[in-house]
């Protein structure tokens, strides 16, 4: 009998961890994701469906290897952001797309749609590798996913909004991906040189 009884505890303990060990995970995975978790999970109607295509982006974008990028090149982006920023006055709707051509093209050029190969896997007309994005940016890919979804006769305030979600997401990729080994003149850091770790 006592045998039973040990038994019937130890798979109790066993079902209570298991339990406690899910939600944590779910938890683990909400944090990290925020509003990207809530948007998969509505997607999915289900909430272990939601946590398996959010693993699967984890492993994805585990996979990966970003692209830095050169300070040249950095420079290169600042200034053209900073062109189409100045050209909002004249052509609000223009530069709102300009702006969402460079943040796609910086998401390019990072490297985050070398490992998709779906342009929209899950169908809600954004294309996959900004799924990889929200990995590492998901509150500004949730301002991204709202400000793609404005219609052309969007009222001046919200072609405004629209830019700034993409002007915020562009720097913030920018700001990740900058080479800092190298200073604007092509020399290395001097920290970097002299052996000296940050």
């Amino acid at each position: 009998m006592t045998w039973i009884i040990l038994a019937l505890v130890v798979v109790a303990l066993l079902v209570v961890a298991a339990v406690v060990i899910e939600q944590q995970r779910s938890a683990s995975l909400k944090r990290r994701f925020g509003p990207e978790y809530d948007r998969v999970r509505e997607q999915h109607g289900d909430r272990k469906g939601a946590e398996a295509a959010l693993r699967g982006r984890l492993k994805r974008r585990k996979s990966l290897e970003l692209h830095d990028v050169p300070a040249a090149a950095a420079e290169r982006y600042r200034a053209q952001f900073h062109t189409v920023q100045t050209a909002f006055v004249d052509d609000p709707g223009g530069s709102v797309a300009a702006a969402r051509n460079l943040v796609d093209q910086l998401i390019a050029d990072r490297g985050y749609n070398e490992a998709t190969a779906d342009a929209d896997a899950d169908g809600d007309g954004v294309p996959e590798p900004v799924e990889l994005v929200a990995i590492d940016h998901p509150h500004l890919v949730a301002n991204y996913r709202t400000a793609r979804t404005g219609g052309a006769a969007a009222s001046l305030d919200d072609l405004r909004a629209t830019f700034i979600h993409y002007r915020e997401l562009f720097e913030a990729i920018l700001a990740d991906g900058v080479d800092r080994d190298v200073d604007r003149d092509g020399e290395q850091d001097e920290a970097v040189r002299f052996g000296v770790t940050r």
